[in-house]
């Protein structure tokens, strides 16, 4: 049975923008629809459970699709600073909304990038953006490839100006970043990534299929950007990059020059 609404915790939000955007920061297109509203409390970890995580809030959060490019996302939370997120979402209930988070989600990209880059170790940096707790890179670090981590949120300092590294890794973090500032963390991103380096992006993708109940559309985990293929190359092609679609979930980005796929 669905817990009961929270009142009070609806009124400890800071305010939602409710308008539709002016256009999508992906493609510049005008074309939105609605795409419909979920409850702030809505979880990913709701649709696996079986059963919801959080007390209903009864504040609901509109999400939009472009139809031109496919992407999905709200801009409810474009007034909330950093220190809003880090109190409502990203705090000490958030492995609720998302277990895998602080142990197996990082333990098993860190041995799934290992299998695939084992023979770069001892010449090849690798950079973990978005990183979370460090987990993915020590692990990676004992499976013999240098990595470094950096978290706005939880920690690791960004690399020094200049620093290039050969793969950048960003596991379930894109979809995390607001709509209007996407184009500015991507590039941010992708300054670290050496000429000839790949970036292993690990994100869902949505579809012209995608409804507002869709169990990735979850504002308690911080989804707010959800990327179509299209949406994706579109992002990607800004920085000069081509988008190679291992499956629904990871995508690998390089430079046109840069020749084949895998850099080991």
């Amino acid at each position: 049975m669905p817990l009961p609404m929270s009142m009070s915790l609806a009124a400890s939000l800071p305010p939602l923008q409710t308008g539709v955007p002016p256009h999508c920061g992906m493609c510049q297109s005008r074309q939105l629809s609605a795409l419909g509203h979920r409850d702030f409390g809505d979880s990913c970890n709701d649709h696996f459970s079986g059963m919801r995580q959080f007390p209903v809030h009864g504040v609901a959060v509109p999400y939009h699709r472009c139809t031109a490019c496919g992407f999905i996302f709200t801009a409810a939370f474009d007034a909330w600073a950093p220190e809003d997120f880090k109190a409502h979402i990203y705090n000490d209930d958030y492995v609720r909304a998302d277990p895998p988070f602080p142990l197996a989600r990082p333990v098993r990209n860190s041995q799934m990038v290992a299998s695939l880059w084992w023979r770069a170790r001892g010449r090849s940096k690798v950079l973990d953006y978005g990183g979370g707790n460090g987990v993915f890179a020590r692990q990676l670090c004992a499976l013999g490839l240098e990595c470094q981590s950096t978290d706005a949120f939880h920690g690791g300092e960004r690399p020094a100006p200049g620093t290039v590294f050969d793969l950048v890794t960003c596991f379930e973090v894109i979809e995390h970043v607001p709509h209007a500032e996407q184009a500015a963390w991507f590039a941010g991103m992708v300054e670290y990534l050496a000429p000839q380096g790949t970036l292993l992006l690990g994100i869902e993708l949505v579809d012209a299929q995608t409804r507002q109940d869709d169990w990735y559309i979850a504002p308690r985990n911080g989804h707010v950007s959800l990327h179509s293929s299209q949406s994706l190359q579109r992002l990607a092609a800004t920085q000069g990059l081509h988008v190679h679609h291992i499956n629904p979930e990871f995508h690998l980005l390089r430079r046109a020059a840069a020749g084949d796929w895998m850099t080991a």
